[in-house]
């Protein structure tokens, strides 16, 4: 009995000093070519830069074209308020439809506003029961670009709101509160992002997504860059087990990965000013067993490529959709047809954004990262599975 212990252990010894070897190899190869290399600190940087200003739905520095036909006290106390808003860049005024329409269609503005010459008249018919909804005024938006011009809209919207709950009238006095049109009276309270500031919702997904991409391109160049520079048979003949051999292409990117999310966390922090609410041990253990279930799917791509360029390839084949399909850009709610949404349940990056912003933003417990986590690892073991089996059939 004693003998077979010693025996298991000394095997077990031995293993481990193969796997070892084949991770020091790994990590030399790495750092040695300059493709994968380029690929470790500094496009995750650019790239945290790059998103975190250019992919946001908040849209500022607008133009708006208008056609002011009453001109009165009211109507320009209402434009004042529009050119004073922090979203409205440009405030071109026409003279007719026609330069207004012109304006549209060439694209200078992205909206336009046409004020009707009764309307000062209706906004303060209190009297007769015509309310400011009831003034004469006309909002233009381009539908070519469908998204900006609900976001406008709702801009101007809360300004025409607000406008009629505290704008004068000609005398000079404000209106009574019993002859204003808002009686209820909506207090908005935003949780976990109280300024709506965009840069923490995008960046909180880009720590995951910018980590998945350089370990999904590094486990996949892994087998490609062996193939094309000859030691893939070497490889073959050696005592390792396929399995010791992906966990050895496994385990390299992994640890670049976290090491990435690390530093864009750090950045993200530092810079941007990011609120880290949640437990960070938590936060790095989650990211680790997304990277694990996404080195799988790279080194099943590296398993059915020949070439590196066939490798990057198959990368990006998997990476566009697996960020349409997160939750990143639109809500998974939103997706349709439905089979779609279902599809979304075999993308681990769809539950690592729910953790990422949780516990950034919201300090989520355990229990609701548990939740999430659990998908994340049946995937995980799934993708590892198969890119074993893949290596397996190339080996016979």
């Amino acid at each position: 009995m004693f003998r077979r212990c010693g025996n298991m252990v000394e095997d077990f010894k031995i293993r481990f000093i193969r796997l070892f070897a084949l991770i020091i190899k790994e990590f030399h190869s790495v750092w040695r070519d300059p493709k994968s290399r380029s690929l470790l600190f500094i496009p995750p940087i650019v790239q945290l830069f790059l998103f975190s200003h250019a992919a946001t739905l908040d849209i500022e520095n607008i133009s708006l074209a208008v056609l002011n036909e009453d001109s009165t006290p009211v109507s320009r106390e209402f434009l004042s308020r529009i050119s004073g808003s922090k979203y409205f860049k440009k405030i071109i005024y026409v003279k007719n439809l026609n330069e207004l329409k012109n304006a549209l269609d060439a694209e200078t503005v992205r909206g336009a506003l046409y004020i009707k010459n009764d309307f000062t008249k209706k906004y303060l018919g209190a009297n007769s029961g015509v309310n400011f909804s009831g003034a004469n005024m006309e909002l233009i938006l381009d539908g070519r670009h469908t998204n900006g011009s609900q976001i406008i809209g709702a801009y101007l919207t809360q300004i025409v709101q607000d406008f009629s709950k505290t704008a004068p009238i000609e005398s000079g006095v404000s209106r009574p509160a019993s002859k204003r049109t808002s009686q209820i009276l909506i207090t908005t309270r935003n949780r976990y992002n109280p300024n709506l500031y965009y840069h923490w919702f995008i960046i909180s997904s880009l720590v995951g997504i910018l980590s998945m991409s350089m370990v999904v391109l590094l486990s996949a160049l892994s087998l490609a860059r062996e193939k094309e520079s000859g030691t893939f048979d070497e490889l073959l003949v050696s005592p390792l087990k396929p399995y010791e051999i992906l966990l050895g292409k496994l385990l390299v990117p992994l640890f670049f990965g976290v090491l990435d999310g690390g530093i864009i966390l750090l950045a993200a922090k530092f810079i941007f000013h990011l609120p880290v609410l949640g437990s960070m041990p938590l936060y790095f253990f989650a990211l680790s067993v997304f990277l694990i279930s996404i080195s799988g799917v790279g080194l099943f791509i590296s398993s059915l490529t020949k070439t590196q360029q066939q490798a990057m390839l198959g990368v990006f084949v998997f990476m566009f959709p697996a960020m349409i399909l997160s939750g990143y850009s639109a809500p998974v709610e939103n997706i349709t047809p439905e089979w779609l949404q279902n599809l979304t349940l075999l993308n681990p990056l769809r539950f690592f954004l729910v953790i990422s912003k949780g516990i950034i933003l919201k300090n989520i417990n355990f229990y609701l990262c548990i939740l999430n986590l659990i998908p994340i690892l049946f995937i995980s073991v799934f993708t590892l599975f198969v890119a074993n089996y893949s290596f397996k059939n190339r080996l016979e």
